[in-house]
């Protein structure tokens, strides 16, 4: 049972429904907080020189909605980039309507993926999520362990994972950044974007997701009534 806790010692908060920092390409603001409309002209939220401690453990948060009928097209949610060793990156995507990452190269792709262990078996075992709807997306990251969070529940783990050592320097919104190109946009939007230099616990990401949960109901529940032919 989640029980309503303090979420203290926040490192950034970003809402997302004014525009901020460096904005490229047609990203718009509202209620619905940053939506990235994905046309050919790249289109993403740059975050840089943040305020946040190295080699410490982090957590990211953020209330997500992708869109889009081919599930087979990656859609970008964050780029992290660690200025002081341009092979370090932690990217996070949607692929295969699922929440997918890799992190300096170590692709985690399925549940249980344990390097001491070697691979899950099943590939992409993670339930798919809905185009359209609002997520709560919630990740925990120490350089051995990744904990990904969808509406407060345990979505996917990864431990013992390889040289997973990455500060968090810079943060792409919406796309990656590969060299001079940018690619796997994402169509859909972000909101209520918070940073930690600590992991959080089940209760402080469910208290963190109840914060917003009003603004962001009344959007979910358009979207499933979307579902239904009332003529």
């Amino acid at each position: 049972m989640r029980k309503v806790v303090d979420v203290s010692n926040r490192a950034q908060e970003y809402e997302l429904i004014k525009p901020l920092g460096n904005v490229v390409g047609d990203v718009q603001f509202s209620e619905k907080g940053a939506e990235f409309i994905g046309n050919d002209v790249p289109a993403y939220i740059f975050l840089d020189s943040l305020s946040l401690e190295e080699s410490t453990p982090k957590n990211i948060s953020m209330w997500l909605k992708f869109e889009g009928e081919d599930a087979r097209i990656p859609q970008m949610i964050f780029s992290i980039k660690d200025t002081t060793d341009i092979r370090k990156r932690f990217n996070m995507w949607i692929a295969g309507r699922r929440v997918t990452a890799v992190l300096n190269g170590n692709p985690l792709w399925a549940n249980e993926y344990d390097y001491s262990k070697g691979r899950s078996k099943t590939y992409y075992d993670s339930y798919i999520l809905e185009p359209g709807k609002f997520y709560f997306l919630s990740v925990n990251y120490t350089p051995q362990k990744v904990q990904i969070y969808i509406n407060a529940e345990l979505y996917q783990q990864f431990e013992n994972i390889n040289d997973g050592k990455i500060n968090f320097h810079q943060i792409y919104l919406g796309t990656e950044r590969y060299e001079n190109e940018f690619r796997n946009p994402l169509i859909g939007n972000i909101r209520n974007l918070t940073l930690f230099n600590r992991t959080l616990n089940e209760n402080e990401i469910y208290s963190l997701s109840v914060e917003s949960y009003e603004d962001i109901s009344e959007f979910n529940k358009a979207f499933e009534l979307k579902k239904f032919n009332f003529n």
